[in-house]
């Protein structure tokens, strides 16, 4: 019977992988079989995505939505690998030169090493259901309740269902689609996990590819995939003093600290002891902080890929700055222009392009920066759809999302200058040796000679840099750590340059390649370490949700009208939002503040409630509540009155350690 349940789901992948298929079947001549399976595969995620966010606005997320995207996937997909069929003959996907499984070995290890990565970020057991990192506990609770909310709250049009009554700012899209594998039947863990993975591997396979299409190679872009999972700093120096007791192995297999940061994350469960915080290593495992817990960022790495996939071969073959004939052929075809397969190709880098703020923001202002700077140096008259597509599509969702609450503190507004990022009184070059060791000095190296790169990929990857600079200048959202979610895409493009560069080093001398293996090991020595500390056997598990959480979840949907509001504490794991999908008046705070939200007053409001009295009863009807929760976190924080709240109101749903009443 569960298998059957997750027929629907299962059907929806299917459709996604043909429909993906079938878009990589036509793509454009130039591309690689490998690019354009990578690009049809995304454009597939995002179509079926926003095909079933508007039809879902109509009808709802539910089973015959699923089971409708899936058909119409199908067909579709099956229909352009009919129509193209004549295409699978080997010349029309040129390959590279080389040994012909490299690239597909690469992937199937990336593939394996991150699918084991990722199926422990929620274990189900009998008794709980377990998270294996401090990160994915706390990101991964508030993904849930937006994809729940889709699926069990009808939150269609999306309000902001962690602070209920208020626009949702946040870009939910990457959580619509995990809602509609719920919908299909799936478990919620099960619908967070897997999106996350192929999403994963989709991203860091085209980071392979573009390396290969800027260095003619895959050495560069397989560093360049190391370094952007496990890149740090020279945290990893202070392993070898905390080793001199225990010893090596002992230390290894008992680590003690945290490598990669200076303080830990906020919003999380404890976790092991950081280092000190006279270091300022803010520079934390990307894996960790970036891959397993951000949904959005992974969804908008793998567009981020893909439109860098579709726009570098042409511009590659452009000729530097020719703007005189570019503007000339703009003027004489403007009446007689058509759709070329390169315009057509442009066009859908911008519709991917225009999507993104309701995937992932930062991914936006990543290519808004880099693409700006390609268009200036590489002009082709393509670049008008590619840019007219995007600001069609992205302005709307950000003038609604940008720049947050306008009632926030002064402090949360963003956009603002931010000076230096976090190096507080550390000098920025020593800053950043601190939490990249050698890696900018090895990226001056690539970008400013000719050692490893040609001059036309050298000037595809310096765009990147931009991005470093306005990470470094401007804050973006009002925790300003978050900066680092610009700084990560700079990392990413930037280690294909320091990959190239290794590697050019490496095939030039014995003692060089020694060399070499030696700096590869010291940019990745810290997010290894780091990562160690969450695996076994000594990989700790944090309680995500008990059985009593889940089972009371269940009677909350069965039991409450979807749109029903409830009244609960704020901790990060909430059933009843992140399980029911039943709006809270207020989640989490660490979460509220950093979206720029200014909650002062309904939390204070909230501490009211749970007091009781008559204020209680004007505030339940001022935010039109329909349910309070008493639980173990309510019971400790509010420390409420159960003899009032039983005198008050209607005890409609009861579990050894939860309470719920009914307000009306």
């Amino acid at each position: 019977m569960p298998l059957l349940l997750d027929l629907p789901g299962l059907a929806l992948v299917a459709g996604c992988l043909v429909l993906g298929l079938g878009l990589a079947a036509g793509g454009p001549p130039w591309l690689t079989a490998g690019e354009r399976l990578v690009i049809g595969l995304v454009l597939a995620v995002v179509g079926l995505t926003m095909m079933g966010y508007l039809a879902a606005l109509a009808i709802g997320v539910t089973v015959g939505l699923v089971l409708l995207l899936a058909v119409a996937a199908l067909t579709a997909g099956g229909w352009l690998l009919w129509r193209h069929r004549g295409r699978y003959d080997r010349p029309a996907f040129p390959r590279r030169r080389g040994a012909p499984f490299v690239f597909p070995a690469a992937v199937a290890a990336l593939a394996l090493g991150m699918g084991y990565l990722f199926t422990r970020a929620v274990e189900v057991t009998p008794d709980a259901w377990l998270a294996h990192y401090n990160n994915t506990w706390s990101d991964w609770a508030f993904h849930a309740s937006y994809a729940t909310a889709f699926v069990y709250g009808h939150n269609l049009p999306p309000q902001n269902p962690i602070f209920a009554g208020t626009p949702f700012r946040y870009p939910f899209a990457p959580d619509f689609a995990s809602a509609l594998l719920v919908g299909g039947g799936w478990s919620i863990p099960a619908a967070l996990i897997w999106p996350s993975w192929a999403m994963t591997v989709l991203a860091l396979s085209g980071l392979i590819l573009w390396a290969r299409r800027l260095t003619s190679g895959i050495a560069a872009g397989v560093i360049a995939v190391t370094l952007t999972l496990l890149g740090g700093g020279i945290g990893f120096l202070l392993f070898f003093g905390d080793a001199a007791q225990p010893g090596l192995i002992n230390a290894l297999m008992h680590i003690t600290r945290s490598y990669d940061r200076s303080c830990p994350l906020a919003n999380v469960p404890p976790e092991p002891s950081c280092l000190d915080a006279t270091l300022n290593i803010q520079w934390y495992n990307p894996i960790l902080s970036y891959y397993l817990p951000q949904r959005s960022f992974v969804f908008g790495a793998a567009m981020v890929m893909a439109v860098l996939l579709l726009l570098t071969p042409p511009l590659l073959a452009t000729p530097f700055f020719r703007w005189h004939e570019t503007i000339a052929t703009v003027r004489s075809s403007w009446r007689r222009w058509t759709l070329k397969s390169e315009t057509v190709a442009f066009m859908v880098a911008g519709g991917l392009t225009g999507f993104l703020p309701l995937f992932h923001v930062h991914s936006l202002v990543v290519l808004g920066i880099v693409t700006g700077c390609w268009a200036l140096l590489f002009p082709r008259p393509a670049w008008l759809g590619f840019f007219v597509v995007t600001l069609v599509l992205a302005v709307p969702r950000l003038l609604m999302a940008v720049p947050g609450d306008p009632g926030a503190p002064a402090e949360h507004q963003y956009p603002r200058w931010l000076i230096g990022w976090m190096s507080g009184t550390d000098l920025p070059p020593w800053f950043w040796i601190k939490n990249t060791g050698l890696f900018w000095p090895l990226l001056l190296l690539a970008l400013l000679s000719p050692l490893a790169l040609r001059g036309r990929a050298r000037l595809l990857i310096a765009p990147f840099s931009l991005v470093f600079l306005a990470a470094n200048l401007v804050k973006f959202q009002p925790w300003d750590w978050d900066n680092s979610k610009l700084l990560v895409f700079w990392y990413m493009a930037s280690a294909v340059a320091v990959g190239a560069l290794l590697v050019r080093l490496a095939r030039a001398h014995l003692l060089a390649g020694v060399a070499a293996v030696a700096i590869w090991l010291s940019l990745v020595a810290s997010g290894v370490l780091s990562l160690m500390q969450f695996l076994p056997p000594q990989g700790p598990a944090y309680v995500w949700f008990s059985n009593e959480e889940v089972q009371l979840a269940a009677q909350v949907r069965r039991q409450t009208p979807p749109r029903a509001v409830f009244v609960t504490g704020q901790e990060p794991t909430n059933p009843i939002a992140d399980l029911a999908g039943r709006p809270v008046l207020m989640s989490y705070p660490g979460w509220l503040w950093s979206y720029g939200i200014n909650y002062a007053q309904r939390e204070a409001d909230i501490a009211r409630i749970y007091h009781g009295g008559p204020e209680a009863i004007r505030l339940l009807r001022q935010y039109h509540v329909d349910y309070i929760v008493i639980g173990p976190t309510e019971r400790t924080v509010f420390q409420p009155d159960a003899n009032y709240f039983n005198a008050q109101f209607r005890l409609v749903l009861h579990t050894p350690n939860y309470d719920i009443y009914a307000v009306h």
